[in-house]
């Protein structure tokens, strides 16, 4: 091989092949470190997700000293199928049960909680994720909205616009939403035998 062809040879290797080798490597490693971040974080995040729906439960069931999740004994949904519980926690000392529920609403899923006292009547509900417009749809996630709903034991009307609640004007299908919620919240809580 002639000098001139080994530098030309040389050369295409500088200019094509050593950099795609560089970004290689660069991708692997980069690839290595990701994985290795999310393996360690991981476990964290769902830690945290779980403490702060515990502390979620706890503010919704003042009298419960732990939670122990159960089984759902079937699918408790509300008559429209918007609204779906798709967890059960029970109170360990039989105080009563908290729903999650994953409802339909105007920007979406919307995550609730309903907390719900051996006697049947609703403790709290508590909004813990809604993509609803601020200032309109997300004002039904308000505290003060939501505390219509404790010491109820049945809704009147699937219909948030039946009298259980003041629904908020403009925010029907938010107010909806939250409606659908805990009236499947309460289904579940019916068939699955209450707190216990």
């Amino acid at each position: 091989m002639s000098e001139k062809a080994k530098t030309q040879e040389n050369s295409t290797f500088k200019e094509y092949i050593y950099p795609v080798v560089i970004l290689t490597v660069i991708a692997l490693v980069t690839t290595l470190l990701l994985a290795i971040t999310n393996n360690v974080t991981t476990g964290v995040i769902a830690a945290k997700a779980l403490a702060e729906a515990n502390a979620t439960r706890q503010e919704l069931l003042p009298d419960a000293d732990s939670f122990t999740q159960a089984t759902l004994s079937g699918s408790f949904t509300s008559s429209d199928g918007k609204a779906n519980v798709t967890e059960y926690w029970t109170a360990d000392n039989g105080s009563g049960a908290v729903a999650t529920v994953v409802t339909s609403s105007f920007g979406g899923d919307l995550t609730m909680m309903v907390g719900i006292s051996s006697d049947g009547s609703i403790s709290g509900v508590s909004v813990t994720s809604s993509s609803d417009t601020p200032g309109v749809g997300s004002k039904d996630a308000d505290p003060d909205y939501l505390a219509q709903y404790k010491g109820l034991t049945a809704l009147k009307s699937e219909n948030v616009k039946g009298g259980d609640v003041q629904y908020i004007s403009g925010a029907s299908v938010s107010g909806q939403a939250i409606h659908d919620g805990v009236y499947a919240a309460l289904q579940a809580f019916a068939a699955m035998g209450g707190g216990q």
